[in-house]
């Protein structure tokens, strides 16, 4: 099985965001990810939005948004 790096997207509060240090190696639906989850959705109010998870792109793979080609 592989896991997946996974980081926290961090938070918007107050219309400013903010980063968040979680950063784990897991899969989709892990405990790990779902108490984090969890956390964040507990302190979701009209001031405080979690901005959800993200999988950082691999290294070597191209953007295709530096301009460079193939």
């Amino acid at each position: 099985m592989i896991l997946l790096i996974i980081i926290c997207k961090g938070i918007q509060k107050d219309n400013h965001l903010e980063k968040c240090p979680f950063l784990c190696d897991a899969n989709w639906g892990d405990s790990l990810l779902v108490e984090h989850q969890n956390y964040h959705k507990l302190l979701e109010n009209d001031h405080y939005l979690w901005l959800g998870f993200d999988i950082p792109q691999s290294f070597g793979t191209f953007s295709g948004r530096d301009g460079k080609r193939n």
